[in-house]
């Protein structure tokens, strides 16, 4: 194995020539660059590639200077896009008074348009009435201060009293909650989660910040995913069944039920609006609120749009705001869908199960805000800022922008599987997700992380992925690896918006390929530190096994 690494070094040097491929197309780009920036290395450089990742960046992607990146960085679509002139020119305008700025107002208008008119602050506030929209530094922020003031006003009942889970729960939805369950324990001791937090699936940070407020974060993902059914059109769907089972056996343990559209974790798969019915019929029957992850809520849309029957016809618009109609409430990252570089939101009803249940939470959540983010009509942000994600809201819904879009995402993921590479399929609408699984034919094991040992030679060939698999979901007991339950083990390509050419990700594709032919050849990682962490995907570093 000791050469290993030269050998991938070898083979990606002779394919930086290859024989001219020619490609057909018929339809040109709805826009044309306005700008360009150059790389400051070389794709030749593999060497030096090397040398940063093991010597600077522990092997961690997320260490790696993205400077020294030559090809494609897809290791997020999250505020990594290139925002449209528009947005640059509604920048210029920004008004950054301290208080009630311009962009603030322009914001809020927009919101509406895009998410309904029910999400329109009603004129002539009176006192104890709060507005829709609360503005954040980014959609994490938004999620942080959601569960903190959520942990804190659930407090305000007393401490809940334990108690084993219900025996009325179906039995393999009682064992996956006990085992989210067992690791987890508060400072003081005694103790233990109490609450949970349904989800079709729940993301990293997501997941992080529920798990940190000492609540239970549980993946609900529909059986047609599980089962990875390709024919399937809307696998990021959640598990009706189980959500009736919960909440008819266990509904006091449920402060709010939440759907991720689309689904990242899941493979970037998108929810129908059956299913979205579905959940607030299951929620009103029980009196709990429904709250949307909205991040990539135009792209499921469009998928919507595209698959299901009843809405070939309809608006992007149209179809958004029947999706918004069953929510009590959403939480956005405007660096996805709002196609800025910065930014996030939580929206909630004034009058609805939510704000019933915690008639206090939109005055905690506003000092929260103050004295975290600053005056709620920035919300952390600079007023050019905000000129830019109201911008980026009305272009997000445009129909030639989203086909655009997701059939540049379907076009790389078409290639990857004809080069025969496992992914996630079909694909989502804003990453290609491979089967690390199926990549080494089943052969993975638990202990291999052989997700993070792909995600490191594709940056030695000059590019970067991320692995969201059994190390970014799992967890270290202290003696071996927890899978997480259910079981995710990807590799995810995430095409960050309007930045990448067909090209690009077609060469990303090549590294994919010559890496999988050679797969017996992948040398093992270690974990030299940081395995016992918290969301430790970010933060630890890795050396090669050689």
């Amino acid at each position: 194995m000791k050469d290993a690494i030269d050998f991938f070094i070898s083979r990606f040097r002779s394919h930086l020539d290859p024989p001219h491929e020619p490609a057909a197309y018929f339809r040109p780009r709805p826009y044309r660059n306005a700008a360009v920036s150059f790389r400051k290395c070389s794709l030749a450089d593999f060497d030096e590639r090397r040398r940063t990742l093991v010597e600077e960046a522990g092997l961690n992607v997320f260490l790696f200077r993205a400077d020294r990146i030559p090809g494609c960085d897809l290791l997020s679509d999250s505020g990594t896009g290139t925002m449209t002139m528009e947005q640059w020119a509604a920048m210029l305008l920004g008004d950054e008074a301290y208080g009630s700025n311009e962009g603030y107002f322009e914001l809020k208008e927009q919101i509406a348009r895009t998410f309904g008119p029910s999400w329109r602050q009603r004129p002539g506030l009176r006192t104890g009435e709060h507005e829709p929209l609360f503005i954040f530094h980014q959609g994490r922020a938004a999620e942080n201060a959601f569960f903190s003031v959520l942990a804190r006003e659930l407090r305000r009942f007393g401490a809940p009293q334990a108690k084993p889970l219900s025996g009325g729960l179906v039995p393999e939805l009682r064992t996956r909650i006990e085992h989210r369950m067992r690791p987890m324990r508060g400072p003081v001791a005694g103790d233990a989660p109490f609450y949970v937090i349904p989800s079709n699936s729940h993301f990293d940070t997501t997941e992080g910040n529920i798990a940190d407020k000492l609540m239970v974060p549980l993946n609900l993902p529909c059986p047609e995913h599980l089962a990875g059914d390709e024919s399937f059109p809307f696998r990021g769907n959640m598990d009706l069944a189980e959500l009736e089972s919960l909440l008819a056996s266990e509904r006091e343990r449920v402060p709010v039920v939440y759907l991720t559209v689309t689904n990242n974790t899941g493979g970037g798969q998108p929810v129908s609006m059956e299913n979205i019915r579905r959940v607030r019929e299951i929620t009103r029957a029980h009196d709990v609120p429904f709250f949307i992850d909205a991040c990539r809520f135009a792209e499921n849309a469009w998928f919507i749009r595209r698959r299901e029957p009843g809405y070939a016809d309809r608006s992007i618009e149209s179809i958004v705001h029947e999706m918004f109609e069953n929510a009590d409430g959403f939480h956005i990252s405007f660096k996805k869908d709002g196609l800025a570089n910065i930014g996030g939101a939580l929206c909630i009803r004034e009058e609805s199960a939510f704000t019933k249940r915690f008639p206090k939470f939109a005055n905690e959540l506003t000092d929260y805000q103050i004295m975290t983010e600053g005056h709620p009509t920035y919300g952390g942000l600079a007023g050019r800022d905000l000129r830019a994600i109201a911008e980026g809201l009305r272009t997000v819904t445009r129909r030639e922008y989203l086909d655009l879009r997701i059939r540049q995402v379907e076009r790389f993921g078409d290639r990857l599987r004809r080069l025969g590479i496992p992914t996630i399929n079909p694909a989502g609408g804003h990453a290609i997700y491979i089967d690390v699984d199926r990549f080494f034919d089943g052969g993975s094991r638990d202990e291999d992380l052989r997700g993070v040992s792909l995600t490191a030679l594709l940056l030695i060939a000059g590019h970067r992925f991320c692995e969201l698999g059994l190390y970014a979901f799992g967890a270290f007991d202290g003696v071996r690896e927890i899978p997480p339950e259910p079981r995710v083990n990807n590799v995810r390509a995430a095409v960050p918006r309007l930045a990448y050419e067909d090209r690009d990700l077609l060469a990303a594709a090549e590294a994919v390929k010559l890496i999988y032919d050679h797969r017996d050849r992948i040398p093992a990682v270690r974990v030299e530190y940081g395995r016992d962490l918290k969301l430790r995907h970010f933060k630890s570093r890795y050396s090669f096994v050689l």
